[in-house]
């Protein structure tokens, strides 16, 4: 299975509880590289909403 699609497994598998997840989070279990997996993920159809919550620090959930 490719690195790309595992990452992308992951992100889903992690954003389904429809909660807010921090960006440290994401890069600790999905990847550093977690922005371009919430890309492809949206590119997929998925959507998923970032907010922002300090400076240079946002979160991001999976709508149903």
């Amino acid at each position: 299975m490719k690195l790309k699609t595992m990452n992308l497994e992951k992100l889903l598998m992690l954003l389904k509880d429809g909660q807010w997840h921090s960006g440290d989070e994401l890069a600790m279990k999905v990847s550093w590289r977690f922005g371009h997996t919430i890309y492809e993920a949206r590119h997929k159809g998925y959507k998923i909403e970032k907010r922002k919550i300090a400076h240079q620090q946002f979160e991001y959930r999976m709508l149903a």
